[in-house]
């Protein structure tokens, strides 16, 4: 059955850029404690929100790079042995904690950079970092949850049109000075299990290191998303000054970008 809405996919490499765009639905987040058993999942979601316009920018990073974000015992995951990261600008409606809803927390803009890691035998992804449009979101995800949340300026601009879609995100932390804006066409299919578009939106577990360095587990449950292709796709992020001077690599575009 197709999706309600729509998530745009980038990937970028050194012989240029592909992507696609991804249906998306309801999205459950129940969490669980330290690396154990999925036995342990507790049996009411945590969270549970609609997940629409999301786009994600996908680039090759050095192992050594993903393995210093993920948690003790916790392997970076690989494709084709490369290791990946992510930029992913979504939007975030129906947001519900334990079942509330949270006034001014319902519906937000959020951008993440995330590290693709196993957790156990899942696949899983780690955050490098998660910006929200709220100092009390923020506040709340980084006291409570102990996720890497953070403050930022967060717009998101979404045209529908009878060819395809195109979703426009400006973000920074104290003014919108990076933008991502990309195109998808009108069709779409879920991917393969094989595919590396599969491979990229089906994790099934966020993992993260708590306060006494023993990694800690949410699973997500969504079904699958189908993709559309890019049409076009422009973004200028600086990664140096959002995530650090490690990412910084990330900012220089390959020569001869191509799409398909």
């Amino acid at each position: 059955m197709r999706a309600p809405w729509m998530i745009l996919t980038v990937r970028r490499r050194a012989s240029g850029v592909r992507g696609l765009v991804i249906g998306t639905s309801r999205v459950g987040m129940p969490y669980y404690y330290r690396s154990r058993p999925p036995a342990q999942v507790m049996t009411r979601p945590f969270l549970i929100a609609h997940w629409s316009n999301v786009v994600l920018l996908t680039f090759e990073a050095p192992e050594e790079l993903v393995r210093a974000q993920v948690a003790p015992g916790v392997e970076p995951d690989r494709w084709n042995g490369k290791t990946h990261v992510s930029l992913v600008a979504l939007e975030m409606r129906d947001v519900r904690l334990r079942g509330w809803r949270i006034l001014g927390f319902a519906a937000h803009p959020q951008v993440n950079f995330r590290v693709y890691a196993r957790h156990g035998a899942h696949p899983a992804v780690t955050f490098v970092r998660e910006l929200v449009p709220s100092r009390i979101i923020a506040a709340v995800g980084r006291l409570r949850y102990g996720e890497p949340f953070q403050a930022a300026r967060i717009s998101a601009r979404v045209v529908a049109g009878t060819d395809g879609v195109s979703a426009e995100y400006r973000f920074g932390l104290d003014a919108p000075r990076h933008r991502l804006v990309v195109t998808g066409s009108r069709d779409s299919a879920v991917p393969a299990a094989s595919t590396f578009e599969h491979y990229l939106k089906e994790r099934t577990y966020g993992v993260r290191t708590d306060r006494h360095g023993r990694p800690r587990a949410f699973r997500v449950e969504h079904p699958p998303w189908a993709i559309r292709k890019i049409v076009s796709v422009d973004y200028a992020v600086d990664f140096g000054t959002l995530y650090g001077p490690a990412w910084e690599f990330l900012n220089r575009a390959p020569d001869g970008q191509t799409l398909r």
